[in-house]
């Protein structure tokens, strides 16, 4: 596996307003848009319920996958994550995804997936 072909984390950083590229741990950069193949979903809930107790941000949810390229179709589904309910979401339908085939990062915070995969647990 080449360098370019090894899985990366994304997540939106606040203070930059950029997407922080995180390798083995480690932030390698930053970028106003981009896009992961092969991507999949990383909420932690402990971490998530930490921040709710402790009434602070962290990093808690991260989507992992390789860098690719290419535009994003006009039937990609914006994805989230809200601090205040488990797991990534779609914003149209509010049901959890773990993975999707592709992810577009761009540069207002949004995230766009296609073919998303849908959680088999049922978050509520």
């Amino acid at each position: 596996m080449t360098p370019d072909q090894a899985p990366v984390r994304i997540h939106w950083n606040l203070h930059s307003l950029s997407w922080s590229i995180l390798r083995k741990r480690r932030v390698i950069g930053h970028a106003p848009s981009l896009v992961l193949a092969e991507c999949v979903m990383r909420a932690s809930e402990a971490g998530r319920l930490r921040c709710q107790a402790a009434a602070r941000r962290e990093v808690v949810a991260t989507i992992e996958g390789i860098i690719a390229d290419g535009a994003r179709p006009d039937d990609a589904i914006r994805i989230g994550y809200r601090p205040t309910e488990p797991g990534f979401r779609r914003r149209d339908t509010n049901e959890v995804v773990t993975a999707a085939s592709r992810v577009w990062f761009e540069p207002d915070g949004t995230a766009w997936a296609a073919n998303p995969t849908p959680s088999l647990e049922t978050c509520q």
